[in-house]
């Protein structure tokens, strides 16, 4: 895993509130916190994304993560938080799930490579 920033350790702290942690107070000094732990999932974003689901694919519950996808050929979890609309593309087979959601991304990983477009889920 490359160094990550200073100021990007709260975000990629395993301790961080939003991945379930404890941490209150931040401990800082001119090297960073002297109690980050990277999460090897990266950071949550945030996003409307467009989820390509397979014909007899299974449609993850709302609110759960799920580990079964990759994005940019990284593997990753997402959680579905709103269905926005649902779309059958019939030339390729599957259903496209307009959807809000929030998932994992590791910028800093060895296998990370940055998108040209828009990200990419893939079920794995």
């Amino acid at each position: 895993m490359k160094e990550i920033p200073n100021h990007l350790e709260c975000a990629y702290c395993i301790r961080n509130r939003s991945h379930g942690g404890e941490c209150g107070k931040q401990k800082h000094d001119d090297k960073g916190c002297l109690i980050f732990k990277p999460d090897p999932r990266g950071c949550i974003r945030r996003s409307d994304l467009k989820i390509p689901i397979p014909l007899y694919g299974d449609i993850p519950p709302l609110n759960t993560w799920s580990d079964q996808w990759s994005m940019n050929n990284v593997d990753t979890e997402i959680r579905i938080v709103d269905i926005k609309g649902l779309y059958w593309d019939k030339k390729k087979g599957k259903l496209i799930i307009y959807c809000y959601c929030e998932y994992y991304v590791n910028e800093y990983h060895e296998d990370y490579v940055e998108p040209k477009k828009r990200p990419v889920l893939k079920l794995v």
